[in-house]
């Protein structure tokens, strides 16, 4: 399967929202590939600021799956005692990408065409359904090997223009 078919990218978020999941607060702290934030809030609310907030700032959603909504509706054969063991309650991905980035990137090498669309992994737990976690992989991480200087300061702009997005959408 390739990694670009949307049943790929599915289980690929699912997996990375699963395992944050189940960790703590510290799971991305002790991850440096990955940044977490954290509100408190009613999930759809948090969920459309965020879209909102990420198009004023310039970025394009090009998509946006309702990952827990795929696992329940697929309970019988994932197993009714097996679908949901850590709790999740609202699991949800949304892709976006930044024009702007994607042709500086791409002017520098055309392999960065990987890092667009970024992702953002919101969820929440039954257990606390007002605390939001908010999550994606950091650029700065993917890029810091570079041998390009340019390349690494690209994604430290973009990086930080996604998380200020993220954290002015939500606060």
């Amino acid at each position: 399967m390739k990694a670009t078919h949307p049943v790929f990218q599915f289980l690929v978020g699912l997996a990375l929202a699963l395992m944050l999941g189940a960790g703590t607060a510290a799971y991305a702290a002790d991850n440096p590939a990955l940044w977490k934030y954290q509100v408190k809030g009613d999930f759809n609310t948090v969920l459309a600021s965020l879209k909102t907030g990420l198009e004023a700032r310039q970025f394009q959603i090009t998509g946006e799956e309702n990952m827990s909504k795929g696992l329940e509706n697929n309970k019988k054969v994932l197993g009714e005692d097996k679908w949901n063991t850590i709790g999740f309650q609202n699991v949800t991905v949304v892709h976006f990408c930044s024009i702007v980035f994607n042709q500086e990137v791409y002017n520098l090498n055309m392999d960065l065409a990987i890092l667009c669309p970024f992702k953002v992994v919101v969820y929440n737990m039954k257990a606390k359904p007002d605390q939001i976690t908010i999550l994606t992989t950091r650029p700065t991480y993917l890029v810091a090997r570079d041998r390009n200087k340019k390349v690494r300061e690209a994604g430290k702009k973009i990086e930080e223009r996604i998380v200020t997005a993220i954290k002015e959408s939500v606060h």
